[in-house]
């Protein structure tokens, strides 16, 4: 079995070193902005300036989780759909506005995906199994079961997580290649995995890239876990319309709209079932058409 240690996330909520960000949830307003430390307090002021939103955040939790449980990680997997957008935005405009025939390579080499992985790495101090999953709203999903499987196989501290950020520019895409109404928003939330017990266990997590009879996967998914939609305490989807479940939220009323929010679902169940009489937790991802993951967390 797979255990959850810790959870730390920072984003539009108040949620960065809370015992429980369960019940200081507020659904988001129009003028809601990213919720961060002073970051000065864990990355050094000179590395900070060249840092982007997405690796400040990314690189806080992990070292707030490294504190937490204390022994090195031996396996870190991270999930980001979009990347490093800002320095992606960065390196595209010096390159279209350049006049030199030589370009400074840096914004380039911190505009890719697995930047997020590799500055947490370095800045651990960390050699370990390191990879970055980039499957779009589905890139939790398939980090948390990288993770799963590295735990299997026997490493006692997985750092999992997920991070992405918002620039002006998603404003442009809106509703012709991102179909959504919600404030684009900006966050990082990570955990600690291990076979150790502790409260709550990760049971199951499944994903699906051609997933349309949402009803009878979830059934059929709940039933290969012992459970019917009755035993779920909580439903945290990002917005189907099921009747199957007494109690649900839509956890983009909290986290916004970013490919990496079910990262943020996931915290804010794992916070449920540590604040409350809850036993079983259920995530529905369904952020894009025909993309589907579903994670179950128990106590």
């Amino acid at each position: 079995m797979i255990y959850v240690k810790t959870a730390s996330s920072i984003s539009h909520q108040d949620s960065f070193q809370k015992p429980s960000i369960w019940e200081g949830l507020r659904e988001l307003q129009a003028d809601s902005v990213i919720i961060a430390p002073d970051y000065k307090n864990y990355i050094p002021p000179a590395a900070l300036r060249r840092l982007s939103p997405v690796l400040r955040m990314a690189m806080t939790v992990a070292q707030e989780c490294q504190s937490v449980v204390g022994d090195e990680f031996d396996a870190i997997s991270v999930g980001t759909a979009l990347g490093c957008l800002k320095d992606t935005e960065k390196f595209l405009e010096t390159f279209i506005t350049a006049s030199s025939e030589t370009l400074s390579p840096t914004a380039f080499i911190q505009s890719t995906h697995n930047t997020i992985g590799g500055q947490i790495s370095l800045a651990l101090g960390n050699h370990a199994y390191n990879m970055t999953h980039t499957q779009n709203s589905l890139s939790f999903e398939v980090a948390l079961i990288d993770a799963m499987m590295c735990c299997r196989d026997g490493k006692k501290n997985v750092l999992v997580g997920a991070a992405d950020e918002a620039i002006d520019f998603l404003e442009l895409l809106r509703q012709d290649l991102i179909k959504t109404e919600r404030q684009f928003t900006s966050g990082a939330s990570f955990f600690v995995l291990g076979t150790e017990p502790t409260s709550i266990q990760v049971a199951d997590c499944w994903i699906s890239y051609n997933s349309t009879e949402l009803s009878s996967v979830i059934t059929t998914f709940l039933k290969k876990n012992g459970l019917n939609p009755s035993d779920i305490d909580l439903l945290l989807h990002s917005g189907i319309q099921d009747d199957l479940f007494e109690k649900s939220m839509n956890y983009q009323d909290y986290a916004g709209f970013h490919y990496s929010s079910s990262a943020f679902a996931f915290h804010i169940g794992h916070d449920f079932l540590k604040s409350t009489s809850g036993k079983n937790v259920l995530i529905v991802n369904a952020q894009m058409d025909n993309k589907l993951g579903l994670t179950l967390l128990r106590k």
